[in-house]
């Protein structure tokens, strides 16, 4: 049936109809299209949800493993690899105190391809930069940093690190450290989700840090308290094994001393045979050393005036060489030594450190009967001078370690050697207030003696 053969009213109605189907085709699309929106905008929350959900567990076991760490060391080096490897970031450097209780952040760790910040550089957390990042608690840019603060000393890094990220070390609303990333390797740039994980993971490794710092701390606080309690009683054994040794040596020699001069009239009175003369060099020889022991025992503890004077340790070392040189030759044992041109004049007894120096060095020709090499290695160390003789000989059993110090405690066979020669070393160092220990290094024998470059030009009397 055509429209037009329709009433007006049928008209009407089906017109209407035709209209009203256009409204409900557009309602139709813009659901679908509402539909198809909630469903990208859940599945974005369901992906950041997921993201999250991963950088917390992440950051959960990564936490875990840095509190399990307690070498210092290793844990910067596992942080900053971690932030590197899970950011696509080549490389990357780490700025902290050098020291519990300092306050200007050092370049700690760079890892990744050159180049690096000079080490020059360094940051202050109570600069306009320091007080900013550590108000800030969060990750950003080095792009911003460098607009902000364009003529602050305080981020030399920048340069290095264009495109990059500064991360700031946040323990106990305290600022503590910087990590700064790199751009990533892949050109991207960071998003939201990168700068919460490296926010969380930087303030939970601030702790770690701070940990593992107090441990150690408080391990070389331990290690000096121990090694003090070492020394306190090494001394006291030392000062009362001295004053029994300087009676009996007082007691002894004077008998000495009559023997042997009786013994030389005997010799200039009596018409003896060859065998007989033989004999009583042998008697004179044997008071002889006797005579020795004596002497090294009253050294060992007689009071005696010390005058330090400016000493130069080298030439001391070279003197003691120079007195050595036949009997090293004889020995078949070469003797080199290593020091820098110029050293720091040294407050010292010379002769004290020479008698030192000799001792050792007759010590380690003991030890090695078909010869070797001794090495001598001098050497700075800020307001310290180090002195480390070395040698290829058969070195000290761990057994013997603790006692070698000890007077009248040998290694050597009997009739060798008196056991006062260390003792006497060790006495005249500490009168020096330094240090001498030996070094286990697992083959041969190292000794290691340490002496401050300054200390009062006065007289005084040695110490037990």
């Amino acid at each position: 049936m055509e429209l037009g053969s329709l009433s007006p009213i049928k008209k009407k109605f089906m017109a209407t109809k035709k209209e009203s189907k256009k409204p409900r085709r557009d309602s139709v699309k813009s659901l679908q299209a509402e539909v198809d929106r909630k469903f990208i905008e859940l599945s974005e929350i369901n992906r950041k949800l997921k993201r999250k959900i991963f950088d917390l567990y992440t950051i959960f076991e990564l936490s875990r493993n840095f509190n399990a760490v307690l070498n210092y060391e290793t844990l910067l080096d596992s942080f900053v690899l971690t932030s590197m490897g899970q950011m696509g970031a080549p490389k990357a450097a780490l700025y902290l105190p050098l020291e519990i209780g300092k306050k200007e952040f050092h370049l700690a760790r760079t890892k990744g391809s050159q180049p690096f910040p000079k080490e020059e550089l360094i940051i202050d957390p109570e600069g306009r930069f320091g007080k900013y990042i550590a108000a800030l608690n969060r990750p950003v840019l080095v792009e911003g940093i460098a607009r902000k603060f364009a003529n602050s000393d305080d981020i030399g890094f920048a340069t290095y690190f264009p495109s990059g990220l500064v991360i700031p070390l946040i323990f106990q609303i305290k600022l503590r450290g910087v990590l700064v990333l790199s751009q990533k390797a892949s050109g991207q740039l960071y998003q939201d989700d990168d700068i919460e994980f490296l926010s969380i993971l930087a303030n939970q490794t601030a702790v770690s840090i701070e940990n593992a710092r107090l441990y150690e701390s408080e391990m070389d606080a331990l290690n000096k308290l121990q090694k003090a309690q070492e020394l306190l009683l090494q001394s006291e054994r030392l000062a009362a094994l001295g004053e029994l040794s300087a009676k009996i040596a007082h007691e002894v020699n004077n008998p000495l001393g009559i023997i042997k001069n009786y013994l030389e009239l005997l010799k200039n009175c009596i018409d003896m045979k060859p065998k007989s003369s033989e004999y009583l060099d042998i008697v004179g020889q044997e008071l002889d050393r006797i005579a020795l022991i004596i002497r090294q025992l009253l050294d060992f503890h007689r009071p005696r005036v010390i005058k330090f004077i400016k000493t130069d340790i080298i030439k001391i070392v070279n003197e003691a060489l120079a007195l050595m040189s036949h009997q090293m030759e004889d020995a078949k044992v070469r003797m080199t030594l290593k020091s820098p041109q110029r050293l720091s004049l040294i407050s010292a007894w010379p002769d004290g450190l020479k008698q030192v120096f000799i001792n050792l060095l007759l010590n380690s020709k003991d030890a090695m009967k078909n010869g070797g090499e001794i090495l001598i290695d001098i050497s700075q160390l800020k307001e310290m001078v180090r002195i480390r003789l070395t040698d290829n000989g058969h070195g000290i059993a761990p057994v013997h370690i603790p006692h070698i110090f000890e007077p009248f405690y040998t290694t050597k066979e009997a009739g060798s050697g008196t056991g006062l020669g260390l003792s006497v070393c060790y006495g005249i160092i500490k009168n020096h207030n330094g240090s001498i220990e030996y070094c286990d290094e697992g083959k041969g024998s190292c000794f290691e003696i340490t002496l401050p470059i300054e200390q009062k030009d006065v007289e005084y009397d040695w110490r037990i």
